[in-house]
Protein backbone atom coordinates (compact mmCIF):
# COMPACT_ATOMS: atom_id res chain seq x y z
CA UNK A 1 0.00 0.00 0.00
CA UNK A 2 1.29 3.29 -0.79
CA UNK A 3 2.34 5.62 1.92
CA UNK A 4 -0.66 8.31 0.29
CA UNK A 5 -3.16 5.84 0.74
CA UNK A 6 -2.29 4.53 4.31
CA UNK A 7 -2.04 8.37 5.27
CA UNK A 8 -6.06 8.29 4.08
CA UNK A 9 -6.70 5.13 5.87
CA UNK A 10 -5.12 6.34 9.15
CA UNK A 11 -7.50 9.72 9.11
CA UNK A 12 -10.96 7.66 7.66
CA UNK A 13 -9.84 5.10 10.72
CA UNK A 14 -9.97 8.35 13.37
CA UNK A 15 -12.86 8.71 15.07
CA UNK A 16 -12.95 12.62 15.23
CA UNK A 17 -12.44 12.28 11.55
CA UNK A 18 -15.17 14.26 9.10
CA UNK A 19 -15.38 13.09 5.47
CA UNK A 20 -16.99 15.89 2.94
CA UNK A 21 -18.34 14.80 -0.46
CA UNK A 22 -17.85 16.72 -2.91
CA UNK A 23 -20.18 16.54 -6.58
CA UNK A 24 -21.26 18.96 -9.03
CA UNK A 25 -24.57 18.67 -11.30
CA UNK A 26 -25.27 18.69 -14.74
CA UNK A 27 -25.56 22.93 -14.37
CA UNK A 28 -22.06 23.22 -13.15
CA UNK A 29 -23.94 23.72 -9.24
CA UNK A 30 -21.72 21.87 -6.69
CA UNK A 31 -22.98 20.51 -3.89
CA UNK A 32 -21.49 18.82 -0.71
CA UNK A 33 -22.38 16.66 2.18
CA UNK A 34 -21.13 14.65 5.29
CA UNK A 35 -20.18 10.64 3.64
CA UNK A 36 -20.52 8.96 6.79
CA UNK A 37 -18.28 6.38 8.25
CA UNK A 38 -16.17 6.03 5.00
CA UNK A 39 -13.53 3.41 4.69
CA UNK A 40 -11.42 1.95 2.42
CA UNK A 41 -12.94 -2.08 1.62
CA UNK A 42 -11.39 -5.11 1.10
CA UNK A 43 -10.96 -4.93 -2.46
CA UNK A 44 -9.42 -0.97 -2.48
CA UNK A 45 -13.26 0.83 -3.17
CA UNK A 46 -14.07 3.35 -0.77
CA UNK A 47 -17.68 3.43 0.47
CA UNK A 48 -20.08 5.51 2.95
CA UNK A 49 -23.17 5.91 4.21
CA UNK A 50 -25.65 8.96 2.61
CA UNK A 51 -27.55 10.07 5.73
CA UNK A 52 -31.81 9.84 4.78
CA UNK A 53 -32.91 13.49 3.78
CA UNK A 54 -29.33 14.87 3.80
CA UNK A 55 -27.50 14.28 0.75
CA UNK A 56 -30.45 13.77 -2.31
CA UNK A 57 -28.78 15.99 -4.18
CA UNK A 58 -25.37 14.48 -4.48
CA UNK A 59 -26.69 11.03 -4.95
CA UNK A 60 -28.63 13.20 -7.79
CA UNK A 61 -25.13 14.10 -8.86
CA UNK A 62 -23.22 11.38 -8.52
CA UNK A 63 -25.48 9.00 -11.44
CA UNK A 64 -24.83 11.83 -13.47
CA UNK A 65 -21.40 12.81 -13.42
CA UNK A 66 -19.32 10.27 -11.62
CA UNK A 67 -16.84 12.23 -10.67
CA UNK A 68 -16.25 13.43 -6.88
CA UNK A 69 -14.32 14.53 -4.49
CA UNK A 70 -13.75 13.73 -0.29
CA UNK A 71 -12.13 15.94 1.95
CA UNK A 72 -11.30 14.12 4.89
CA UNK A 73 -10.50 16.51 7.99
CA UNK A 74 -9.62 15.98 11.77
CA UNK A 75 -11.16 18.91 13.36
CA UNK A 76 -11.19 17.55 16.95
CA UNK A 77 -7.57 16.10 17.18
CA UNK A 78 -5.70 18.70 15.22
CA UNK A 79 -8.04 21.60 14.92
CA UNK A 80 -5.00 24.37 14.19
CA UNK A 81 -3.40 22.12 11.56
CA UNK A 82 -5.87 21.44 9.55
CA UNK A 83 -3.98 18.59 7.79
CA UNK A 84 -5.80 15.96 6.12
CA UNK A 85 -6.76 14.60 3.11
CA UNK A 86 -8.61 15.01 -0.32
CA UNK A 87 -9.73 11.71 -2.45
CA UNK A 88 -10.42 11.85 -5.96
CA UNK A 89 -13.23 9.23 -6.64
CA UNK A 90 -15.49 8.41 -9.35
CA UNK A 91 -19.03 6.60 -8.24
CA UNK A 92 -19.86 3.29 -8.92
CA UNK A 93 -23.22 2.81 -7.57
CA UNK A 94 -25.03 2.74 -4.44
CA UNK A 95 -27.12 -0.09 -2.24
CA UNK A 96 -30.07 0.66 -1.03
CA UNK A 97 -29.90 -2.60 1.31
CA UNK A 98 -27.82 -5.97 2.56
CA UNK A 99 -25.64 -6.51 5.42
CA UNK A 100 -22.82 -3.59 5.43
CA UNK A 101 -25.68 -0.75 5.01
CA UNK A 102 -27.51 -2.55 7.92
CA UNK A 103 -24.22 -2.57 9.87
CA UNK A 104 -23.66 1.23 8.92
CA UNK A 105 -27.27 2.19 9.99
CA UNK A 106 -26.90 0.80 13.58
CA UNK A 107 -23.84 2.20 14.25
CA UNK A 108 -25.01 5.61 13.29
CA UNK A 109 -28.67 5.29 15.40
CA UNK A 110 -26.13 4.02 18.61
CA UNK A 111 -24.91 7.55 19.05
CA UNK A 112 -28.04 9.52 16.94
CA UNK A 113 -31.16 7.88 17.42
CA UNK A 114 -33.92 8.65 14.83
CA UNK A 115 -30.93 9.13 12.19
CA UNK A 116 -30.58 6.31 9.51
CA UNK A 117 -28.70 5.77 6.29
CA UNK A 118 -30.58 5.83 3.40
CA UNK A 119 -27.86 4.04 0.55
CA UNK A 120 -24.33 3.20 0.84
CA UNK A 121 -22.30 5.12 -1.52
CA UNK A 122 -19.00 2.45 -3.63
CA UNK A 123 -16.51 4.85 -5.00
CA UNK A 124 -13.49 3.94 -7.46
CA UNK A 125 -10.26 5.34 -5.38
CA UNK A 126 -8.55 7.79 -8.75
CA UNK A 127 -6.32 9.65 -6.20
CA UNK A 128 -5.02 10.66 -3.23
CA UNK A 129 -2.83 14.35 -2.05
CA UNK A 130 -2.62 15.60 0.99
CA UNK A 131 -4.45 18.23 1.87
CA UNK A 132 -2.95 21.04 4.11
CA UNK A 133 -3.55 25.27 3.29
CA UNK A 134 -0.47 26.83 1.71
CA UNK A 135 -0.84 29.63 4.33
CA UNK A 136 -1.89 28.87 7.94
CA UNK A 137 -4.33 30.96 9.05
CA UNK A 138 -2.91 33.84 11.64
CA UNK A 139 -4.96 35.90 13.89
CA UNK A 140 -4.06 39.59 13.72
CA UNK A 141 -3.36 41.88 16.55
CA UNK A 142 -6.08 44.72 16.94
CA UNK A 143 -3.36 46.93 16.85
CA UNK A 144 -2.37 45.71 13.33
CA UNK A 145 -5.55 45.18 11.89
CA UNK A 146 -7.45 47.81 10.16
CA UNK A 147 -9.96 49.85 12.00
CA UNK A 148 -13.39 49.06 11.52
CA UNK A 149 -15.34 52.34 10.23
CA UNK A 150 -17.28 53.84 12.65
CA UNK A 151 -21.41 53.09 13.21
CA UNK A 152 -23.35 56.29 12.65
CA UNK A 153 -24.50 58.00 16.11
Amino acid sequence: MDDLQELARSFLDRRTAVSMLSSVSAKGRPETTLLVAARFTGDGTLAGGEEDAVGGATFRNLRQNPTASLLVLDPVSDPRARDGVRILLEFLGAETDGDELARLDAWLQSFAPGRRIARRLLFKVLGIERYRPVTPYVASSPATSPSAPSAPR
